[in-house]
């Protein structure tokens, strides 16, 4: 048992050490330093610098903003809460934007389905609710072979996606997975069980919370981001239900993603040997499931409930959300929320906010419209069919991407740009944008590129030229079946491109 937890520990050590690009507040104090000097540079450049062909002063000085949020996010120049506040601060002073304007995402039915979806995540993370279910899926393969545990595993990322943020599911996940990768103690000189060690840690806390964040809108920050986006921009209200509807083909990149995984790693003939008792053992651990996990269960199920339901009650989907962040806390239900209150989030959700502000900031002073032209217009000289212009724009976004670890940061940067490329392109704004944002998610080209990657690719000890040569193929897959695939449902359903 102390060896468990010494283990446990040293395994927390080393996840908040690979995590620091995206989880610590801030940076050392040398790099957050100049990247806070770079940052503000560049703003007063372009605030008090000429202006810029195509520009207005005002759009110029929100370009500052934008350029600073990208350099601040990507130095971790200032804990996530402070640049969500700042960023809409520095339009008010700067860009000239009334204070309404600025911080209008703050009062948006999508910040607060954010904000609940946190506090359920806190729910899973702060007791042992969601381990219990990880676990009890897993016991249910009843196997020693290592594609029936990762399946096991697999399903039960599932049924936690659709309450957890993808880093919330990586946390959740890395230390199970971890404990079972242990069983292979007095092996791990063998080729096969470093294979089965790599394979598992880069899919299950990994690739596996990634594929599911896109399907479920809760579960992945840009997801939030594009909604927030259209319905500010275009007057596209997106609820819960439809985006599970819109994204319904994504489902069929899991199993690929799986075989991939599988094949590429040649685990199917592959065991652990004894993980059919233990992984039992480590679910008896947790003991008999307590009144607060019940609880909780019922308040999340309720929850999927009214979101399903939507078009029946009229009550949107973040009012749904702070409906049972309330319900979870009530006196019966006997959740300590101090220990919950770790768990959850608050500064990335003030981030999610100062986030969504900017871009329809951007949008609407033709910030946008400026810089989706600079990429557009060489793409419509090609005079490339709409389809394999989408591949073109596509790949050619990754490259840009590909610095960027923080799915917020993420967000930020491509989804005000792309909503605008549409209507350059003039093409619908819907199915355009989700299919772009969505082939942007899938990006393992690198493994500093998407955190959950990054986390469990630096957990699995994989030299960086494994991560590359694995991450490009299967992001190349990914993305080719997006565009196909996905445009193709978008169509059938009423949203040609």
């Amino acid at each position: 048992m102390e060896e468990k937890s010494q283990n446990e520990a040293t395994l927390e050590e080393r996840m908040k050490a690979i995590e620091a690009a995206e989880e610590e507040e801030v940076g050392s104090p040398k790099k957050a330093t100049i990247g806070l000097i770079i940052a503000f540079a560049i703003l007063l450049a372009l605030h008090f610098g000429p202006t810029i062909p195509g520009l207005r002063p005002t759009s110029q000085s929100v370009l500052g903003v934008f350029l600073w949020f990208i350099t601040i996010m990507a130095t971790d120049a200032l804990p996530k809460a402070i640049v969500g506040f700042a960023s809409p601060l520095l339009l008010v002073i700067f860009g000239g934007v009334k204070i309404p304007a600025a911080f209008k995402a703050f009062t948006t039915d999508v910040f607060f389905l954010g904000g609940g979806a946190f506090v359920i995540a806190g729910i899973m993370m702060g007791t042992p609710l969601g381990r219990r279910i990880a676990l009890t899926i897993t016991t249910a393969m009843r196997s020693n072979r290592v594609t029936r545990i990762q399946t096991g595993l697999g399903l039960s990322d599932i049924a936690v996606g659709g309450v957890l943020p993808t880093v919330s599911e990586t946390a959740l996940f890395l230390p199970v997975t971890k404990a079972i990768t242990t069983l292979m103690r007095g092996r791990e000189h063998l080729p096969e069980a470093k294979r089965i060690s790599t394979a598992m840690l880069l899919q299950t806390p990994g690739l596996t919370p990634l594929f599911t964040g896109t399907l479920i809108l809760t579960s992945h920050f840009p997801n939030i981001m594009l909604a927030g986006q259209l319905k500010e921009a275009k007057g596209i209200y997106i609820s819960w239900l439809d985006w599970l509807w819109l994204n319904l083909p994504l489902w069929g990149l899991l199993p690929i993603m799986f075989f991939y995984v599988f094949s590429y790693f040649k685990l199917w003939k592959l065991d652990i040997p004894g993980a059919e008792v233990e992984i039992p053992k480590m679910k008896k651990e947790l003991g008999k499931i307590t009144w607060p996990e019940i609880w909780g269960l019922i308040c999340i199920g309720l929850g999927l409930a009214l979101w399903i339901t939507e078009d029946l009650h009229k009550i949107k989907s973040g009012m749904t959300a702070l409906i049972i962040a309330t319900l979870l806390f009530m006196p019966w239900g006997r959740i300590n929320f101090k220990k919950v209150n770790n768990h959850i989030m608050w500064d990335t959700w003030v981030l999610l906010g100062g986030a969504i502000s900017l871009g329809s900031v951007l949008y609407d002073v033709g910030t946008v419209k400026w810089l989706s032209n600079m990429v557009v217009e060489p793409i419509k000289g090609m005079g490339l069919p709409t389809l394999l212009m989408m591949f073109v724009l596509v790949f050619a976004m990754h490259i840009a991407r590909a610095g960027i670890v923080s799915a917020v940061a993420m967000g930020a940067a491509f989804i005000p740009i792309t909503i605008s490329m549409a209507e350059s392109f003039s093409l619908n704004v819907l199915p355009f944008s989700l299919v772009v944002i969505n082939c942007l998610s899938y990006a393992f080209f690198l493994p500093i590129s998407i955190t959950a990657f990054l986390i469990a690719w630096g957990a699995s000890g994989a030299s960086g030229w494994t991560a590359v040569r694995f991450g490009t193929i299967l992001s190349i897959i990914s993305n080719i079946y997006v565009i196909v695939v996905q445009t193709a449902w978008l169509a059938l359903i009423g949203y040609p491109l």
